[in-house]
């Protein structure tokens, strides 16, 4: 978690990325008092890095706001020797994030 308790993925989103349903669709979000989960419908999201659009971080926001969760998901980027995109989460009722699991987790943040 960085100081505006953000947690960043650490796998790149850009291009095409395949949310395939029981493989990498589901994220589980901690708090110390709460649990969240997300499900991503099964397709394929597209990521550009030089535009800054995400259907993948769109979608999350989506399946956020049907709940509605006290979750924010924000598209990253780092620069440093290769340039790419990953998923950013944070908390919008400034609860800090304690944990995260599920198959998505294990496939853009582990």
């Amino acid at each position: 978690m960085d100081d505006y308790k953000r947690v960043w993925g650490n796998a790149s989103i850009n291009g095409e990325i395949d949310i395939i349903l029981g493989a990498n669709d589901v994220l589980n979000v901690f708090t110390d008092t709460e649990s969240y989960t997300i499900t991503l419908p099964p397709r394929k999201y597209t990521t550009e890095y030089t535009t800054n659009v995400s259907d993948l971080v769109e979608e999350i926001n989506h399946q956020i706001s049907l709940s509605p969760l006290p979750i924010e998901a924000l598209l990253g980027g780092f620069h440093k020797d290769q340039k790419y995109n990953v998923v950013v989460l944070r908390m919008t009722n400034g609860k800090d994030i304690a944990d995260l699991s599920g198959s998505f987790f294990d496939n853009y943040f582990a």
